[in-house]
């Protein structure tokens, strides 16, 4: 019995303290800053990543010590992590459920006559109207595609449509298909490209000086692949400004929104994945045709995610300017009583599951009784002072201070697109434009400072982490033999190689990514490692290493979807570079100090013990 109850005092008890505070501290935050005050900050990243991310903290300083109390061992050494990842996950899903609930169960319903009254009401969570009218002849329409996967091995097509909530039907308007915004011509008004479904429908016959219609090789040999559905020319009588000044208070303020997606292989030809889209694009369209969009009981507005990104892209797509911020609803046929579902029993119970799991998993191990003295005292101090030990690091005195930089630039960024409410897993090929992506007709075109920003834009969570994971390993063998000035040169070097070949190489490719500068930086190890400036032990396991990680990810370029262009002008130039510093500068030799900062002064390599 003494046993069991030092395990609940010493390690159950502060697992109970961690979830329960961080539960409530976390729901608190989220209440005062999204709920109330309601912080332009994307509803995914504060319901589930930031979760995710933020729990691991109480996890590795007051948690982790307590499990050395624990005998876990297995022969790789994993048991540890589990543990901490078990706790985490108790603790996560009853935070998630709860932040759920949060939302839906703070949020008021407010009830008009109809939607025109809005104007004159605050906002709220819900509404009910019991005058409504969903004009689906008037649609606003934006498709987008997504890849996911450790590989970007599935492609996610989605049609995002709004349609205008009204008081009553309009009168005499043509119905327009979805099929038709979807593969429309290509509207050229008095000079430059237009939307068809935006300025067709404002103009009026009166305005129209003329209209001249293109199809086929014509309007592909002047306009490109842009005309490849035709293209129609119209010229007006008075300038746009004139034609449409005050349209913006005519176009609805409410609307509703539905999203359609469709996943597949990210590995299809081309020619697949169109002729599924198009598939997709048709079935669609018939279901939108028969869907009732006047059957809801109650309108959800939707936050700052990504769904409303979306149908804001479709709202400008229609329009050349709206409203400020117009209300997205999403329909909802379930009783309004009804929308808390089981939540707030879930949480409990849940985090009851989730405790009673732990528990258990703290029962079975044996309990090392001579570290029981160790933790009152030792525990925290110990722990702090290891946090403090992988800090220094990168510290003043460190040799990864480059790095580090390196690193915190490529975050910093990431940070900046995730707080602007780009999304959080991904970002679409227009937002890494405007943040700084590479492309040809940009770049070519005057903006050549796309080929340094692109090198610290990267297009989603994975994208970062699996780049930051291999720049790791190759700056702890590179920067403390080329110093941090060449070693910051060399790195600018090669991703500006990189982001040059990716550009004469692609015709249309958004390029992001500081995997062209890390090939580089592998590539300089090559050559480091295959002349006389490297020791002995390092050489062989090095080369190895360098070569693997080399061949795996051209291979996996190989697939598509990876900019292997930019991988292997890297590379060559990282070659080069290497080749050329071995010749003319002064590095160590092998009779020298040897590479690495361990005990026997020897590199360890990832899966290698001390020598």
């Amino acid at each position: 019995m003494t046993v069991f109850l030092t395990r609940i005092r010493l390690i159950f008890v502060p697992f109970l303290a961690i979830a329960v505070g961080f539960m409530a501290i976390y729901t608190l935050l989220d209440y005062v800053f999204i709920v109330r005050l309601e912080a332009p900050v994307s509803d995914d990243l504060v319901h589930y990543w930031l979760i995710f991310g933020l729990i691991w903290i109480p996890i590795l300083i007051w948690l982790r010590p307590r499990l050395k109390l624990l005998a876990l061992k297995d022969k790789r050494g994993n048991l540890p992590f589990l543990y901490q990842f078990i706790a985490a996950f108790a603790i996560v899903i009853p935070t998630l459920i709860a932040q759920d609930y949060l939302t839906t169960a703070t949020g008021k319903l407010t009830v008009l006559d109809k939607i025109s009254n809005l104007k004159t009401q605050s906002l709220t969570k819900y509404f009910e109207l019991k005058q409504h009218f969903v004009d689906k002849r008037h649609i606003a329409v934006h498709e987008r595609a997504e890849v996911s996967g450790k590989n970007n091995e599935y492609l996610t097509f989605y049609i995002d449509v709004v349609c205008p909530i009204l008081d009553q039907p309009p009168r005499g308007d043509s119905v327009l298909r979805l099929t038709q915004t979807i593969h429309r011509p290509l509207i050229i008004l008095n000079g430059h490209s237009a939307d068809s479904s935006m300025n067709l429908r404002m103009l009026k016959h009166s305005d129209i000086a003329s209209v001249t219609v293109l199809k086929g090789k014509k309007a592909l040999a002047i306009y490109g692949s842009a005309a490849k559905y035709g293209a129609v020319i119209i010229v007006t009588k008075r300038s746009l400004a004139q034609i449409f000044a005050g349209d913006t208070a005519a176009i609805p303020r409410a609307w509703i929104g539905i999203e359609f997606s469709n996943e597949m292989n990210n590995n299809l030809s081309r020619e697949e994945k169109n002729s599924r889209f198009k598939a997709f694009a048709s079935s669609i369209d018939t279901e939108f045709s028969h869907k009732n969009l006047d059957s809801f009981i109650y309108l959800d507005r939707i936050g700052t995610n990504d769904r409303r990104k979306a149908y804001l892209k479709a709202l400008n797509n229609k329009f050349s300017s709206f409203p400020a911020n117009p209300v997205i609803f999403e329909a909802k046929n379930e009783p309004f009583e009804g929308r808390n579902g089981g939540k707030l029993g879930w949480t409990f119970k849940s985090f009851g599951i989730g405790s009673l799991v732990w528990l258990i998993m703290i029962l079975i191990p044996k309990l090392k009784t001579e570290e029981i003295v160790k933790l009152p005292e030792n525990a925290f101090a110990a722990d702090m002072t290891a946090g403090y030990r992988a800090a220094q690091v990168f510290g003043k005195k460190s040799k990864f201070q480059v790095t580090a930089i390196i690193v915190a630039l490529n975050v910093l960024f990431f940070l900046l697109m995730v707080f602007s409410g780009l999304g959080f897993l991904s970002f679409t090929a227009p937002d890494l434009v405007k943040w700084g992506g590479n492309i040809r007709s940009l770049t070519t075109g005057g903006q050549w400072w796309r080929l340094l920003t692109s090198i610290f834009v990267h297009g989603g969570l994975m994208h970062l982490l699996l780049n930051m994971y291999g720049l790791f390993f190759a700056a702890i063998f590179v920067e403390p033999v080329l110093g941090k000035t060449r070693y910051a040169l060399v790195y600018l070097v090669c991703g500006l190689s990189a982001s040059t070949t990716s550009i004469w190489w692609h015709d249309n490719v958004v390029a992001v990514g500081a995997s062209g500068a890390i090939f580089g930086l592998y590539g300089v190890l090559v050559a480091l490692v295959t002349t006389n400036k490297l020791g002995l032990k390092e050489k062989r396991g090095l080369l190895t290493f360098s070569l693997v990680f080399i061949g795996i990810n051209l291979l996996s370029g190989l697939r598509g979807n990876i900019d292997n262009a930019a991988h292997v002008g890297g590379l060559l130039s990282g070659v080069v570079v290497g080749y050329l510093i071995s010749l003319f500068s002064g590095l160590p030799h092998k009779d020298d100090e040897p590479i690495g900062d361990n005990n026997n002064n020897r590199a360890v390599l990832p899966g290698e013990g001390p020598a």
